[in-house]
């Protein structure tokens, strides 16, 4: 039998359950890959992984000292490399068997994120959110027309329909009301 290199890749939500859900955005992702790639090296030499693919696994943050579990899916193998990704991280404490025979856990890694850069990403929460602030008085089913009308590119008007109705179901829960506007219509009908 040959040994075969494994190779971890870190997918885009595991990146932000380190940098949103966890906040840890100074985990050194390089320690990070070397030692889990050691790790799976490790329990294919002693066959402890498993055939299905998918297992996690243990790990030790040094610099935050938190106990994190990390979920592993096997990828493709491309002649002696065999490709992983890490496909989500939560602290240790947090995972419960039950979760995992439920589902929950496969569903949750198993939500896809777009990739939107963190330069775009704040640029148009500001925007969305300064559009919003200043609407004293709008008719709540048309906060995404007005959000989506300050936009010019296609690619900000979907992020921007995205974020605006987020921020109008935030209005929702936190109680503040959004009222219809009079037009001269209602007026006259009243």
């Amino acid at each position: 039998m040959t040994n075969l290199i494994h190779k971890l890749h870190i997918t885009a939500e595991a990146v932000f359950d380190i940098k949103e859900s966890l906040n840890l955005p100074l985990l050194d992702r390089r320690e990070l890959k070397t030692q889990v790639e050691e790790y799976i090296t490790r329990q294919e030499a002693a066959r402890r992984l498993p055939w299905w693919g998918y297992f996690r696994c243990d790990y030790l943050d040094e610099g935050s000292g938190q106990l994190l579990k990390l979920f592993i899916y096997r990828r493709e193998k491309l002649g002696l490399m065999q490709h992983w990704d890490l496909a989500g991280i939560c602290k240790a404490e947090d995972w419960d068997e039950e979760l995992e025979e439920s589902g929950q856990i496969r569903a949750w890694l198993k939500t896809k994120i777009d990739d939107i850069t963190d330069e775009q990403d704040w640029v148009v929460r500001a925007r969305v959110w300064q559009i919003i602030n200043e609407t004293n008085k709008t008719v709540y089913e048309n906060v995404l027309k007005e959000v989506k009308s300050e936009f010019e590119s296609e690619r900000d008007k979907t992020e921007a329909e995205e974020l605006a109705f987020l921020q109008s179901v935030f209005f929702v829960f936190r109680g503040r009301r959004r009222t219809r506007k009079t037009t001269k219509r209602n007026r006259k009908s009243d």
